[in-house]
């Protein structure tokens, strides 16, 4: 009798782990990012049958979001997504996704915010939250500029993806924009005033041009992987 107890007892344990794993919940904001021009987002898992992109533009801006397949390294077409450049209307889609992505956000230079939910079940939910304990790590310092007006930087970056952060020490307005050797946008941003900041992330290797434009206001930019 004791033996058909823990059997029943087990088969019971192992039917409410089944049920469990497939307890689906949308999970929101398990990505995000604000801007007020061009980014593109690091490379995320998409752990889900489904996900949607939120966005919104408190000024009205135009927008422009296309989500590209790196699971097999473009052999899949870019699916644009959201695309507001006449009218912007605020709001969300849903598609089924590929396994790895990377956002392509761009803006007219007003502000943004930009949000990926996903339909998660308990064991993929565990999964997400290991990758984002491993973003946690300390990152590497590639390179550093500092200055004070406009500049133009070259930088090779021979390992990718990598992140430049960009800040502000000063009042007034810092644009910068980082495109590739054949004109290529990959990230580009403005700052007003003292203390702000902002990142992107660059998804390919090779020489990329950073352009700084900046009056009397001091500035540093930082290349990190």
């Amino acid at each position: 009798m004791n033996r058909k107890y823990l059997l029943c007892l087990l088969m019971t344990a192992l039917l409410a782990v089944c049920l469990h794993a497939d307890d689906y919940r949308w999970v929101k904001g398990t990505f995000s990012w604000k801007g007020n021009g061009t980014l593109t987002t690091q490379v995320i898992p998409l752990y889900g049958e489904s996900y949607r992109v939120n966005y919104a533009s408190p000024q009205k801006g135009a927008l422009r979001i296309t989500v590209v397949d790196v699971a097999t390294r473009g052999a899949l077409p870019t699916k644009e997504i959201v695309n507001t450049q006449k009218v912007f209307q605020p709001g969300s889609k849903s598609a089924s996704g590929p396994q790895n992505a990377m956002l392509i956000i761009e803006g007219d230079g007003r502000p943004w915010e930009v949000r990926v939910d996903q339909c998660l079940s308990s064991i993929q939910e565990w999964k997400l939250k290991l990758f984002l304990k491993e973003l946690q790590k300390p990152v590497e310092r590639l390179a550093v500029w500092t200055g004070t007006g406009s500049e133009e930087l070259i930088f090779d970056g021979k390992s990718a993806p990598w992140k430049i952060r960009v800040a502000q020490e000063g009042d007034g307005v810092v644009a910068v924009s980082v495109k590739s050797e054949k004109s290529k946008p990959y990230y580009q941003t403005q700052l007003y005033g003292n203390g702000q900041k902002g990142e992107g992330w660059i998804p390919a290797a090779g020489t990329v041009t950073i352009n700084v434009i900046a009056s009397d206001t001091d500035w540093s930019i930082e290349a990190v992987k």
